[in-house]
């Protein structure tokens, strides 16, 4: 809604402006409105946003006339120009602009292209320049953070019920593996497994469409590759007893309210050899390793704390148990995408590391003991007013098959 909008401007001085052209924005198309088709534009204040539609779209604005806002219909580049002069007089010329753009290389609020920048800027310019003001132009990225990185309470509870279904999708998975089954057969008969599972649950549950989350899931990785990192694709390395095993795997769904959610977790397993009724200690160690840094971070999670400090404390954990530091962020967010926006649970240097976490908002932690036979897991984690709470139950032991 755009009051979302309207909540994260501050100031009397700063204007929030919007382009939308053929639902190019996928902000606005999800929190506003998806039924305009020309170009749009916005100019969103602290009281207020002002919506210029294209005479085209007139007949499509009755999702925003209940809405905090003031619309106006134009049918050329004069009246568009017109109605904007007529807002920015209004609001006195605010001095600082923001664009939909990103300056910490974040995909997700990376929304107006380089050409509708310039465009944009330009046609302001002129506004400006004609009633001798001056403005600058800024990233919206931190407003976008604030409306998106907060999942509401129904998209809460669907990412519960989701991280349940791909917990017990996994762990089906881990107890059909066989004995010098390959990587690619194992991934290929998780897929098997989850659409099996969902097909039988998904009507229950509103679910209208389901997939896996990305191109490549899930990832299987075994014994020695273990140490290639996360994003390996699955091989015809075949697992065989003393090899540890872990998936990294998501569903994406969407329900009946429209709603779009995603899953991305891991799990650890190890295929005990002949005579073993339980992991050698060097496994196990990694194993606990891995949970003790993971239960370390999610007690400090808490809405307000930057996220460098959480990969700190998880991260430390693991170099030092004097394993190698892995290649990659200890979490992301996650939810309405795979890697979402907001902030970075990674190291300092990163821009997004510098955020804070969100009430509301779910992130991953996902640390990492890059070895041969190493491991990995992932947990799904929402912060709450009064500290972190994973979606589902964290794996506590390790999977032996």
């Amino acid at each position: 809604m755009l009051n979302d909008f309207v909540d994260t401007i501050n100031d009397n001085d700063t204007i929030w402006v919007i382009e939308n052209k053929e639902n190019s924005d996928p902000i606005f198309k999800k929190y506003v409105t998806d039924k305009l088709f020309s170009s749009t534009y916005a100019i969103v204040s602290k009281d207020i946003a002002y919506i210029f539609v294209h005479k085209l779209d007139e007949g499509n604005i009755s999702t925003l006339k209940n809405q905090n806002c003031k619309i106006y219909i134009f049918d050329s580049t004069l009246s568009l120009q017109k109605y904007i002069l007529d807002v920015l007089k209004e609001l006195n010329f605010p001095k600082k602009m923001l664009l939909s753009y990103t300056t910490m290389s974040d995909e997700n609020t990376d929304i107006i292209s380089y050409s509708s920048y310039l465009r944009v800027t330009k046609f302001f310019r002129k506004l400006y320049k004609e009633n001798q003001r001056k403005f600058v132009v800024r990233s919206a990225e931190m407003n976008i953070y604030n409306i998106i990185s907060k999942n509401s309470n129904d998209e809460i509870e669907k990412l519960k019920l989701l991280a349940k279904i791909t917990d017990e999708i996994l762990k089906r998975a881990f107890y059909s593996i066989k004995p010098y089954q390959s990587e690619f057969e194992i991934a290929q008969n998780t897929k098997k497994i989850s659409n099996e599972y969902i097909s039988n649950i998904k009507d229950k549950y509103g679910i209208i469409e389901y997939d896996l989350a990305w191109d490549i899931c899930p990832i299987v990785l075994v014994g020695e590759n273990l140490k290639k990192g996360g994003h390996a694709l699955p091989s015809n390395k075949k697992i065989k007893p003393g090899d540890t095993v872990y998936f990294d795997f998501g569903i994406k769904a969407v329900f009946n309210n429209g709603i779009t959610l995603y899953t991305d977790m891991q799990r650890m397993g190890y295929l005990l050899k002949q005579d073993e009724k339980q992991a050698p200690n060097e496994v196990q160690k990694v194993f606990n390793t891995l949970v003790d840094s993971i239960e370390a971070g999610i007690n400090k999670m808490k809405p307000g704390v930057k996220a460098y400090k959480i990969d700190e404390i998880v991260r430390g954990i693991i170099l030092k148990e004097g394993y190698p530091d892995y290649p990659h962020a200890t979490g992301h967010p996650v939810g309405r995408e795979v890697h979402a926006a907001g902030a970075l649970i990674s190291p300092k240097y990163s821009k997004r590391a510098n955020l804070e976490l969100l009430e509301n908002a779910v992130y991953t932690l996902e640390p990492r003991v890059n070895i041969e036979n190493g491991g990995s897991i992932e947990e799904m984690i929402l912060i709450t007013n009064s500290g972190a709470v994973p979606l589902c139950n964290t794996q506590r032991e390790l999977y032996l098959i």
